[in-house]
């Protein structure tokens, strides 16, 4: 558990972090959204709008416009990723093992580059400031950095054959 604890710690992280802020139109709409929801502020009031609620708005035809779905899925999607990421490193620190881990990056990685793709996808109204993306992707980098060599090493320990000499 002591090996792994950053890592857990820092996939968790993730889920607590602002990751974008938004503003759309001339300050009418700004949202903050985190990795499974988002706080909105506007003239009609505060809204909590959870990520499975921004895929009902889609499917019941609220929200339209190519942009408002692209960015809708793209989060979601980035969302659904971290957290296979994060259970994946909770299977790592059970199990005790890096390759686990290693794994675990890429799944962080790519959910970062959906958030990115989420926020690019929002700024088409107004302006969006990734805040906590960076840390997403560095975190993902950091643990593939980590556990980079150990792969290698411990798929050669489990090898306890020895050829008989020529």
């Amino acid at each position: 558990m002591n090996r792994y604890r950053f890592t857990l710690l820092s996939q968790i992280l993730i889920f607590l972090i602002p990751l974008n802020i938004y503003m759309w139109g001339d300050w009418l709409i700004v949202n903050v959204q985190w990795a499974l929801f988002r706080f909105q502020q506007s003239a009609y009031g505060n809204s909590l709008i959870l990520g499975h609620k921004d895929i009902a708005y889609i499917s019941l035809g609220l929200t339209t416009g190519m942009y408002n779905i692209a960015a809708a899925l793209f989060w979601t999607s980035g969302a659904a990723v971290l957290f296979i990421g994060l259970c994946i490193t909770i299977f790592a620190v059970i199990k005790d093992d890096s390759g686990f881990i290693k794994k675990a990056s890429y799944f962080t990685i790519l959910g970062g580059i959906l958030l990115i793709l989420s926020a690019l996808c929002r700024f088409s109204g107004g302006f969006s400031i990734p805040v906590g993306i960076p840390v997403i992707l560095y975190i993902g980098w950091r643990m593939y950095q980590d556990n980079e060599g150990q792969d290698e090493y411990d798929e050669g320990s489990d090898d306890d054959e020895v050829s008989p000499p020529d």
